[in-house]
């Protein structure tokens, strides 16, 4: 496993010029007037600063709408919210899995999240930057947070990114969708430690002194989604300064237009194949009342951030480093939801690692008992069901909230 950290050097980044020296055109910014004229001309320095430290400028004018902190709350949570997927699939799915409390309601989690005190906030949909209407002083992470949304209007301008991610979020590769969103939010991170580079020393500790007190009074969060996050801000960010510090903005624009098409790539740091193996769509028809609401690929960082919820880093990232390629298919009845797995490791031995790590997996963090060798693989029966099977490089693996129902599934994949 390439050994990856979540944090980067704000000066190691920012001390490597870009390729070209980027022209800043005249700003165009719309949507000012509900900011004193002090921080009015701010704004304006914000954006040219932003256009010149990305390399891009805004063609089109930068529309900014001034809104309330509660109403800016009240978007971020409704964003979560509308999604009926949270409740529907994920919430039974993530409970059976065990990666959150089934007391938890996972909207609400998310939502809390998302909703989190921001002074400005890019909105794809209506490609507009949100901004707190009260915000007359802003510190220098604020400014530094205005930058980072700046950047991500401006590189959805050009390229298309954010756009895209959200368009192909409605029909689903888990997997290539872990890329393009974590690439454009490095993409915009990388932008932020630049714009903090240039700062002074006391606004850089500032910084530093205002992330920590934030960070210290966050939610609470699943140990996984924790962990799914960190996925841009370290081998993601890792991946996209490397390079930029090869190439400068030309190179990483080009790596967005012609994106990886997994999570391996990246964590191997362009060693990983480019092309992942796309598996046949497991043989298993949904059990009776039950309808197919998932058909996607997890990947390497989705293998990863599931058993690095119950098991040591280390191990999980072992594990996952041998992901040869996988398909995955979630049944729901409304209530009870189901789970197959085709995976198939790069070696026998690398599956054989997978195995032993879910085995773990299962009776730490399922609510399925303990396992049972059976002639056909693993079973586990409580409260839940699970099944490993399969045998060489190839890797089943089936769990439902219904004992029944999972024990039927094996039966119709020949276990």
């Amino acid at each position: 496993m390439v050994e990856v950290t979540s944090e980067v050097s704000a000066t190691t980044v920012a001390t490597v010029p870009t390729t070209t020296t980027p022209t800043t055109q005249p700003v165009s910014v719309e949507g000012l007037l509900f900011l004193p004229e002090s921080f009015r001309e701010r704004m304006v320095k914000l954006v040219e600063e932003t256009q010149a430290l990305r390399g891009f400028t805004f063609v089109e004018p930068l529309q900014i709408e001034g809104i309330t902190s509660q109403e800016m709350v009240r978007r971020l949570r409704a964003g979560v919210g509308n999604d009926p997927r949270l409740s529907a699939v994920d919430q039974p799915l993530f409970g059976l899995l065990g990666l959150i409390d089934p007391t938890h309601d996972w909207a609400t989690v998310l939502s809390g999240f998302r909703a989190r005190p921001v002074p400005g906030y890019y909105d794809v949909a209506s490609q507009k930057l949100w901004m707190v209407s009260t915000l007359e002083d802003p510190s220098p992470l604020e400014e530094m947070t205005l930058v980072g949304e700046i950047a991500k209007a401006l590189v959805d301008r050009h390229l298309g990114v954010w756009r895209r991610q959200s368009r192909l979020a409605r029909v689903g590769d888990s997997d290539y969708l872990a890329v393009l969103g974590s690439m454009a939010e490095a993409d915009a991170t990388l932008v932020e430690l630049l714009f903090m580079d240039g700062m002074s020393d006391t606004a850089r500790e500032q910084v530093l002194e205002e992330a920590w007190e934030v960070a210290s009074h966050d939610l609470v969060l699943p140990t996984f989604l924790t962990h799914s996050l960190g996925f841009a801000s370290g081998p993601v960010l890792e991946f996209l300064q490397v390079l930029f510090q090869s190439g400068g903005w030309d190179l990483v624009n080009q790596t967005h237009r012609n994106p990886p098409d997994s999570t391996e790539f990246i964590l191997e740091q362009g060693v990983g194949r480019l092309d992942p193996v796309l598996l046949p769509k497991p043989g298993a028809s949904p059990p009776e009342a039950y309808q197919l609401v998932s058909d996607s690929v997890w990947g390497q960082w989705g293998w990863n951030a599931l058993l690095a919820s119950a098991l040591p880093p280390e191990q999980a990232a072992v594990a996952s480093r041998g992901w040869g390629g996988d398909r995955y298919l979630v049944f729901s009845d409304g209530e009870d939801i189901a789970l197959v797995v085709d995976y198939v490791g790069d070696t026998v031995a690398d599956t054989d690692e997978m195995r032993a790590a879910l085995v773990e997996y299962i009776v730490d963090a399922m609510d399925a008992g303990g396992p049972m060798v059976t002639d056909d693989g693993v079973e586990f029966s409580g409260a839940t069901y699970a099944w490993l099977g399969g045998e060489d490089q190839a890797l089943a693996f089936i769990a439902a909230s219904d004992v029944e129902v999972g024990r039927g599934l094996r039966a119709s994949r020949g276990g």
